[in-house]
């Protein structure tokens, strides 16, 4: 064998090598949004391969996520079009660490309930750093929005917290149900708030895991608000499930976090905030409203349930 041939087998090698690791650090292609499976997790990927030797856990990786955030939304406070853009590329770096730490515990199969849902709580915290951040730098500028003369940044920024965070909710529910039902992958979002309630019950009297205790409240309380209209469980068949919400979920995913977080930092890097608040006020609303109605009667014709 030619060492040139020699040299091109071990490239290839050595790249097959690196996909399969790269599948093995990422959940189902499905469960990911799609800039955070084509952009993030590449990049993610990265520092996966630098980190992976060490002794960091996803939960240190976990708290270096909330710093960054915290810092962006100190830039962010500042109000100039340089510290937006630093703030924005740090924001970016905050999303792309955020896929780091599921990406080492699934490598090195350590993940651990209470892992998801600080890497839940990281996101929360960043999330209001940033908004923060950003409606005392719009503050700071004095910045004006030409659309709206009676309405100040802070309401709107309030408004598209709330529609953010609605639209975070439905697209973690259809996607875990669409996770559990089309792919029998995970458990359900009700058999998840089942699951987590027996966790508290028997941890409820223990000592030293006051954290753990508090953690799983708040979890419950968010998977109650998305399974309240829940009596019994939703029962679907699979082939059935999946094909009629293959699209759908897809659809979703352009108005979950990674979207409302790309539109965020590309309209702070422009120094054009009224980019974001149109789409996530706006657009990501209407789409929202569309496709909820759509996915309504979808579900409801094909639940085993009802049949």
């Amino acid at each position: 064998m030619s060492k040139n041939k020699k040299v091109r087998n071990n490239f290839t090698e050595y790249n097959i090598r690196m996909f399969k690791d790269f599948k093995r650090s990422i959940k189902h292609a499905i469960f990911d949004e799609t800039l955070t499976l084509y952009i993030l997790r590449p990049l993610a990927f990265i520092f996966v391969k630098m980190l992976y030797p060490t002794n960091v856990t996803p939960n240190q990786v976990s708290l270096v996520v909330i710093l960054v955030g915290l810092v962006s939304g100190f830039f962010f406070s500042r109000g100039t079009l340089t510290f937006f853009v630093i703030a924005g590329g740090l924001y970016f770096l905050s999303m792309v660490l955020d896929c780091v730490d599921g990406m080492i515990a699934r490598l090195k199969n350590s993940g651990t309930a209470v892992g998801r849902i600080i890497d839940g709580f990281a996101d929360y915290v960043v999330g209001i750093s940033v908004y923060v951040g950003l409606g005392i730098g719009l503050s700071n500028a004095n910045y004006q929005l030409s659309f709206s003369l009676s309405m100040s940044h802070w309401t709107l920024l309030i408004i598209a917290a709330a529609s953010q965070i609605f639209h975070a909710m439905l697209v973690d529910y259809y996607r875990n149900e669409f996770m559990a039902h089309g792919l029998g992958k995970i458990k359900s979002t009700w058999e998840e708030k089942k699951h987590f309630t027996e966790e508290l019950d028997k941890i409820e009297h223990e000592k030293g895991k006051l954290l753990d205790k508090i953690l799983i409240a708040i979890y419950l309380g968010y998977s109650h608000l998305q399974v309240f209209h829940l009596d019994e469980k939703e029962e679907y068949d699979r082939e059935t499930y999946y094909s009629a919400n293959n699209m759908l979920i897809r659809l979703w995913f352009w108005i979950g976090p990674t979207a409302h977080a790309f539109v965020f930092i590309i309209s702070a890097i422009l120094f054009r905030p009224i980019i974001f608040f149109i789409y996530t006020i706006g657009l990501a609303n209407i789409w929202m409203i569309v496709l909820w109605i759509i996915q309504v009667r979808v579900n409801k014709k094909i639940l085993i349930n009802n049949k």
